[in-house]
């Protein structure tokens, strides 16, 4: 009975899941064998038969298995994994079972193909060993992977007979459309054993995913229709002209394979999956019901254990009010309830309360795009919207009688809006760029905001609450923003960076500032003076209240004292600049500051160095810039074994401090670390005379202050295929407003979401959906962009690889690794450390090592702990010694190889010259490349030429002051006595220069060349660059995902303003390096550049050595 009771609970179960089951239309990665079909679906390895039957899910785990491909034979099933934190290579029969792991580097291996024999996995890699990404094999026995002999490779695939591989040498972003220009993938031949290549396709788009078949062709996929659509191409072999082989109208073709048999291809298309029968070139939709339950439940309830996204302090405070995965709830910052305010699939955020306290507001995209909306405080009724206005909300702030609210958005407008009429009048307006946030006055007549000028500096102005001339109130050429009027309505505080570069040359020097509104009596410096001040505001302030935390007596009389009436404000336009004073001279920069009630103090975050990174610091100031007191820091993120390690989702390696919050009795601070909110005590007022907030008057009166989290458990619903709605919305949402050209490309973006947004029906695990917002984004052909998941930071387990510091070549005669080369300034270049080239690596930690194993297993987890290594002169354990290394990461590797490459590139360029050329990388448009750069042009300004090699270089923001160290002129010389002279200016270089660039100098490495030229200082050497030249930002969806969204365009200054964005810096000296010169460790672009050099040499006439004229 019990027997048949379960046949029949298992049938129930088997209709139900036909029954449920659906056509997927997200499958990713498909490849054939003999009728059967595996494909990446849900984050998991799957095999169906072509005609949708005997669906078989291979894998199971919260792991992204992708890439998956049949062995020759069809018995095994390759695939990519992150199961261990970064993508290994992985075997699994193809009728089920376990996987075996074959490949053990941090490195990201991504599966493309096996060996013709079945006997290898060929995957891609960047494991530190170049500039781009290299093909490797693996053994299916195991074993040390081993390089497949191309130069460089992301696609590839073997010829039937295994001896050539056809490949692309670049990673273009697949999901990019309309792309052309020097980045694009052409398909490439190369004969393993003869070291010959061949360059099969020459189309300046996208000719990717090389397919060898049987009949003598090769396939790949390419745009070059002009439509901007991709189809399966072919061309011989042999070279020759393309064939197109498909002709979709709609769709885009992704990820194709062929079987072994070279007689069949699958691929995407359009979001399904498709059959190529290569003979005959018919195309054939293959169609999968998958019932499957997805990793992530469609529905849950998820704790948010005191996190927030954001917060505001209640005027009486007593509570918080939060947001957090788009819901909005009320917290007791002691006792007392949980209160949850909104409950939808919106996003509800930034959220503030009215300075009454009966009022929420929070800005909302429940109707579609964002606006603001207010709630009651204690969450009864409905929602209110107040604005209805096309354009993102920025940044808003209450009135303080709360009947108004003003708020700027994202098309540079300020306005206010009557929070009972839902009237909204604009204020002002800005021409060149966003409206800085608003402050009100406290009598509410003034709003203080900053906006830019056309040289982007901003400054602050004031203009009436109720409409009229605004006027500014600084006047200095630095830019000053976020404004706050002192409680009193006297002074106006604000921020100026005084940095006066616009690059990453200088650190910020973001310091406070006031401005006194109206005609001083007093000198403010004056200690006397001063002191008599002080005095009388005394006698003025209500007794003190019991403790420091709110809630006491003296609390509830300043409360009283608030309501009454505020002082109105009378500004005296005459002396503002004089009377502004700076208040803090600080090294490191304010980045949020805010007032205290009571007017007195000042409490601002800043950052200091630490180690490699950074921690976050609060200090408080009195508001005449005196007092300075130190109240708490943040903590440096930690690593493996205590290294310091950058966190996700922080600024510059920590958690960054904001939303200061002093409490209404001016006794305790609340702040926002990362996630977490927390209370501090606020410093006890100081005597008038204290000291200067200068750097070295910091005090740490309350270093050691006690502060405490805000605990509680905000328990928000989570409705997937909701969210997924909402997040694509937001994506497409963000990209209309913030995208640097209004339109858009001249793609339709309403278009674009009605193409798209249909799909979001099918998705199944949050990267689904991100790839489908890649897709749409792909539609702006616009580099700098694209969706990616949450940093997610080292995984518990998460492998984290080391190295020794040496180049281990295999000694197959002795059957053992020997070192080949060992890395200056590296782990083994160490005087304790006993090892010299030629020797044998015996064992690590004890464990013998024989030529061909695969020792990275023994260098997993092991990153700032010692390493047992027993090498030997000879290749036996007679005689043996043991030393014991500390390996470094893979990223400080990839550095030790960089710092050789250049060594190497220096040493031509002096053997070439004879000594004549000096030679400089950059290695990234950035801080520290900017300070080495400096550093190496000192040291080389005896150097008659020089070349600046900024190849492999994909950007930042240093390019101007590059250009205006450069663009200097020798005007003198300087010779003290008994010296030799030297030219003037000291930083300088005034001899013969040349650019060296390629196709994978991109971005601000762009904009450099370009200057260098306009300016007249040389000529550009090597390829075209990228293309790829838009300043970027960030946008956080709801989960912690981002958007990358580019809103600065930059364009050359000739007649027709050309925009740098798809136009690729052209060299005036064409040359590129062969993947044989690559091989062989030729640079003929380096070589081509000194030649060119020598010969402006030769041409100069007598010049000094330092470029200084006779």
């Amino acid at each position: 009975m019990k027997k048949a009771y379960l046949l029949a609970l298992c049938a129930l179960f088997m209709l139900s899941a036909v029954a449920h089951a659906k056509e997927a239309r997200l499958i990713r990665y498909p490849h054939y064998y003999q009728g059967r079909v595996t494909f990446s679906y849900l984050g998991d390895i799957w095999v169906a038969d072509e005609d949708g039957r005997n669906v078989q899910r291979l894998t199971v785990n919260r792991a992204r298995d992708v890439y998956p491909r049949f062995s020759p034979d069809g018995k095994w099933i390759a695939f990519s994994s992150d199961r261990n934190g970064n993508l290994d290579v992985y075997i699994i029969p193809s009728t089920g079972g376990t996987p075996k792991q074959l490949t053990f580097n941090s490195a990201e291996d991504t599966v493309l193909n096996w060996t013709p024999d079945g006997r290898a996995v060929l995957f891609s890699s960047n494991r530190g060993e170049g500039f781009m990404p290299l093909l490797y094999t693996v053994s299916v026995d195991g074993g040390m992977p081993q390089s497949a002999g191309v130069d460089m490779g992301v696609q590839a695939s073997y010829s039937p007979d295994g001896r050539r591989i056809a490949y692309n040498q670049k990673s273009q972003v697949y999901w990019r459309k309309y792309y052309r220009g020097a980045y694009q993938s052409d398909v490439m031949v190369a004969d393993i054993s003869d070291k010959k290549f061949t360059q099969l396709t020459d189309f300046d788009g996208l000719d990717s995913w090389p397919m060898w078949s049987r009949d003598g062709n090769i396939y790949f996929v390419s745009d070059r229709d002009g439509n901007g659509l991709t189809n399966v191409w072919r061309v011989s072999e042999s070279g020759g002209k393309a064939e197109r082989v498909t002709s979709f109208k709609e769709g885009d073709v992704r990820w194709p394979s062929i079987s072994a048999d070279g007689r069949t291809i699958v691929f995407e298309h359009d979001f399904q999956i498709a059959k190529l029968d290569v003979a005959s070139k018919r195309v054939t939709p293959l169609h999968f019901d998958i019932a499957a339950e997805t990793e992530e439940n469609a529905a849950e309830v998820r704790d948010f254990n005191s996190q927030v996204d954001d917060f505001d302090l209640a005027p009486n405070s007593r509570r918080i009010v939060f947001s957090i995965h788009g819901e909005v709830f009320t917290a007791p910052v002691e006792e007392g309830d949980l209160r949850q305010i909104t409950d939808s699939p919106a996003r509800d955020r930034n959220v503030s309360y009215s300075p009454d306290g009966k009022w929420l507001a929070y800005v909302s995209d429940r109707s579609g795009r964002e606006e603001i909306y207010v709630s009651a405080v204690d969450g009864a009724g409905e929602p209110q919207k107040l604005t209805d206005l096309d354009a993102l909300k920025l940044a808003y702030s209450w009135s303080p009688d709360s009947t108004q609210i003003a708020f700027t958005s994202s098309d540079d407008k300020l306005r206010v809006v009557n929070v009972a009429s839902k009237e909204t009048k604009q204020l002002s307006e800005s021409r060149n760029g966003n409206v800085g946030s608003p402050a009100w006055s406290p009598d509410g007549k003034w709003l203080a905001f900053s906006k830019p000028d056309a040289t982007r500096t901003t400054d602050i102005y004031l203009v009436p609450a109720a409409g009229g001339e605004e006027k500014k109130v600084t006047f200095e050429s630095f830019s000053e923003s976020n404004p706050h009027f002192s409680p009193d309505g006297r002074k106006l505080f604000f921020t100026r960076n005084d940095s006066v570069t616009f690059g990453q040359g200088d650190r910020p020097s973001v310091q406070l500032f006031s401005v006194a509104l109206e005609h001083l009596d007093r000198d403010p410096d004056d200690p006397e003076e001063r002191a008599e001040a002080e005095a009388a505001r005394e006698e003025q302030q209500p007794p003190a209240g019991e403790g420091g935390m709110p809630g006491g007596q003296g609390m509830r009389r300043q409360m009283g004292a608030q309501r009454q009436p505020a002082r109105p404000v009378n500004i005296d336009w005459a002396g503002l600049k004089r009377r502004t004073k700076q208040l803090t001279r600080l090294s490191s920069p304010v980045i949020d500051y805010t007032i205290s009630p009571d007017g007195r103090t000042l409490v601002f975050a800043t950052v200091e160095t630490a180690g490699i990174t950074g921690v976050p610091v609060i200090y408080a100031v009195g508001e005449d810039g005196r007092r300075l007191v130190r109240i708490t820091s943040g903590a440096p993120p930690v690593g493996e074994a205590g290294q310091e390690q950058p966190t996700p989702g922080g600024f510059g390696g920590f958690r960054l401090i904001s939303n200061l919050n002093v409490s209404r009795d001016s006794r305790t601070l609340f702040f926002q670390e990362g996630d977490y909110v927390f209370s501090v005590p606020m410093p006890p007022s100081a005597p008038a005379g204290a000291s200067s907030a200068g750097a070295a008057a910091s005090q740490s009166l309350l270093s050691a202050a006690a502060r405490r989290r805000i605990n509680f458990v905000a328990k928000v619903k989570i409705n997937r295929p909701e969210e997924w709605a909402q997040m694509f919305d937001d994506a497409w949402r963000t990209m209309k407003y913030r995208f640097y050209d209004p339109r858009m490309h001249g793609y339709d973006w309403d278009a674009a979401r009605a193409k798209y947004r249909p799909l979001v029906e099918y998705v199944g695990d949050r990267q689904e959906l991100l790839n489908i917002v890649n897709e749409m984004i792909g539609e702006l052909n616009a580099s700098h962009t694209g969706a990616a998941p949450p940093p997610a930071g080292r995984e518990p387990g998460a492998v984290s690889t080391g190295h020794l510091g040496v180049d281990l070549e295999p000694d197959a005669q002795a059957g053992r690794y020997r070192v080949a080369y060992i890395y200056e300034d590296g782990p083994a270049d160490k005087d304790w450390v006993k090892v010299a080239v030629g020797d044998y690596l015996i064992a690590i930690d004890g464990k013998p090592v024989k030529a061909g194993d695969n020792y990275w297993p023994l260098l997993n987890y092991r990153l700032n702990r010692k390493v047992a290594v027993t090498f030997n002169s000879k290749p036996s354990a007679e005689g043996a010694w043991t030393t014991r290394i500390e390996p470094t990461s893979m990223q400080a590797y990839a550095t030790l190889r960089y710092e050789r490459w250049v060594k190497e590139r220096r040493a031509l360029v002096d053997k070439l010259s004879g000594g004549r050329v000096g030679y400089i990388h950059i290695r990234a448009m950035d801080q520290p490349s900017l300070r080495r750069f400096e550093k190496e042009l000192r040291e080389y300004r005896n150097k008659e030429a020089m070349v600046i090699d900024q190849r492999w270089n994909g950007g930042g923001n240093i390019e101007q002051e590059l250009l205006g160290i450069l663009v200097q002129r020798q005007y003198q010389l300087w010779q003290p006595r008994g010296t030799e002279a030297t030219a003037r200016p000291f930083e300088g270089f005034f001899g013969p220069k040349v650019v060296l660039q390629n196709w994978r100098s991109a971005s601000n490495a762009e904009m450099f060349p370009a200057g260098f030229r306009a300016l007249g200082l040389g000529k550009l050497v090597g390829t075209p660059t990228m293309g790829a030249v838009i300043g970027t930002g960030s946008y956080s969806l709801i989960d912690g995902s981002t958007v990358r969204t580019p809103g600065i365009g930059v364009y050359l200054a000739d007649k027709k303003q050309t925009n740098m964005e798809n136009y690729g810096v052209h060299p005036d000296i064409l040359v590129d390096n062969t993947p044989e010169d690559n091989l062989a460790g030729r640079d003929r672009q380096l070589e081509a550049a000194v030649q060119e050099l020598l010969k402006e040499l030769q041409g100069a006439g007598n010049r000094l050595a330092s470029g200084q004229e006779q």
